[in-house]
């Protein structure tokens, strides 16, 4: 049986999943399955992951009857899945070199039931930023090998994304949680995981290349299913019904303060005529669960539970222009164009990143096998 195996959504990506499946299979491991679920593709995705199929014994090609999108893919994924462990990862992202040795010696030491990795965001130009899980592990009240949720509440924000976990399969398979459907489905996934774990561990070498198109990105789109995220909200708070730690419930709620917040702001997703119902809906939400000792941080959020509107969207208006002229000025000055603090999601995830501030302008390197023949 492998220790580990890796689960591959495809749909539309066979420009990229070449790529994805040489970074994967670069590692000469025995301990190691690739499941490419072909979500009924109509370009040569399937095709593509038969050859890899025909070529390496560890790849399996399986289908769904019909398109269900990236989550009913995954779960199909996970039902065919044998290893130890599974990870989750996007057919136009890489795995970074030496990143499935690296986590199959941690699984072999003795991992806990969940380790979350560190990951990059490479843009379309070439643009590479690395998050920040090591600068939040020197902040960890515990050692990062092995913890608990309740130990350290303070890891819930990071990422709601699947690609950051490696997960002991048996945690999802007896009872665990599963990918529902609409977007923003990976934040009842990450929540219903994380609460059912028993330890957690950090992976603070880099694993994942996430690489951020135009194309595939849910966040650059305005789209009336940007309100999915209510309804994603309100089931992490039903399956978080039997979680009776105060501070665990107070942590959670402040990151989906945060969110609500950050997908409200962006103009990307949320258009100038959809903010004052999504305002309004966001506020129905945070009141309905706000939790017993939770005081809103800092101006939004202060204005989002008064149910203030339009001193918010004064605020909000001022603040971008102030902004504005902040990076023309940075760039007048530095001659480079000035890189947004905050990421846009990942594919599907609606989870804006909190990342370090390593941001450095490179061309992105290749994954182990690829090269500039690869599609």
């Amino acid at each position: 049986m492998p220790l580990l195996s890796v689960v591959v959504p495809v749909f539309k990506a066979d420009r990229f999943l070449p790529q994805c499946l040489r970074s994967v299979t670069v590692s000469s491991t025995d301990s190691l399955e690739v499941i490419v679920v072909d979500d009924c593709s109509p370009d040569k995705s399937a095709e593509i992951a038969a050859e890899f199929s025909a070529s390496d014994p560890r790849v399996r090609l399986v289908r769904t009857e019909q398109n269900g999108g990236s989550g009913a893919a995954r779960n199909r994924g996970l039902a065919e899945a044998r290893g130890e462990y599974v990870w989750f990862v996007d057919a136009d992202d890489r795995v970074a070199p030496g990143a499935v040795d690296l986590i199959l010696d941690r699984i072999r030491a003795g991992a806990p039931d969940l380790l979350l990795v560190q990951h990059s965001r490479i843009t379309s130009d070439g643009v590479v930023r690395t998050a920040g899980l090591p600068e939040l592990a020197a902040s960890a009240p515990v050692g990062t090998d092995s913890f608990t949720l309740e130990e350290w509440p303070g890891v819930l924000p990071y990422t709601h994304t699947p690609w950051t976990k490696v997960t002991r399969r048996t945690v999802l398979s007896d009872d665990g949680p599963t990918f529902p459907s609409g977007w923003y489905t990976d934040i009842p996934w990450t929540y219903g995981l994380l609460r059912r774990v028993e330890a957690i561990g950090l992976v603070l070498e880099e694993c994942y290349e996430w690489h951020q198109r135009p194309d595939s990105s849910i966040t650059l789109t305005q789209d009336r299913k940007h309100f999915d995220v209510f309804l994603q909200w309100e089931r992490t708070w039903e399956d978080w019904e039997g979680v009776a730690d105060a501070g665990l419930r107070r942590a959670l709620f402040s990151h989906m303060v945060w969110h609500l917040l950050i997908v409200m702001g962006n103009t990307d997703r949320i258009s100038n005529a959809q903010r004052r119902d999504f305002f309004h809906r966001a506020h129905e939400l945070c009141e309905a669960h706000r939790p017993e000792g939770w005081d809103p941080r800092g101006l939004k959020q202060k204005l989002l539970a008064g149910r203030s509107y339009r001193t918010y969207e004064v605020f909000r208006r001022l603040w971008r222009v102030v902004r504005r002229l902040r990076d023309r000025g940075r760039t007048a000055h530095t001659g480079v164009p000035v890189q947004a603090d905050t990421a846009p999601a990942p594919k599907g995830s609606g989870e804006p990143q909190r990342l370090g501030k390593g941001t450095v302008n490179r061309s992105v390197r290749p994954a182990p096998g690829s090269g500039p023949e690869a599609p």
